[in-house]
Parts: C-alpha cells; sequence; structure tokens
C-alpha cells in the first residue's frame, strides 16, 4: 500500500521509503542530491522529469508489495 499523503516534500518520502530512492534512480532521477527535495512533491518531480505519475506509482506499489511478501 502507497503512502496517502504523497503531498510531503520528496526528501520526507525517500527516508521514509527507501525503495523510492532506487526506483527514481533506475530512472536517472537523483532527487536525494537535489535541494529542490526539501520542498518538491512527487507530483512535480514526476513533471519535473517528465514521468508519468500514475506508471510510477504503479511501480513503487508492486516494489513495494514483492518486497514485503520476502
Amino acid at each position: 500500500m502507497l503512502p496517502t499523503d504523497l503531498h510531503q516534500p520528496i526528501r520526507v518520502l525517500l527516508a521514509q521509503y527507501p525503495e523510492l530512492r532506487s526506483l527514481l534512480e533506475e530512472r536517472g532521477i537523483h532527487c536525494s542530491e537535489c535541494f529542490i527535495a526539501e520542498r518538491e512533491t512527487l507530483l512535480g518531480v514526476a513533471t519535473m522529469h517528465h514521468i508519468d505519475l500514475q506508471a510510477l506509482l504503479r511501480d513503487w506499489d508492486a516494489r513495494r508489495t514483492a518486497e514485503t511478501s520476502h
């Protein structure tokens, strides 16, 4: 299950959900190194990097589900 508050800054989400960091890095997005991560949301990151947010959320949910089933 994905977090319900996706309006948090991306840095907060990355700290709470390390699998999100690797998912973004696989797409060439390195939010953990960017100063904008303090205030940008996941929607903002997806928009800025031309990523389909719904596809990203599906991939994230699938990864979280796979990791919790191990």
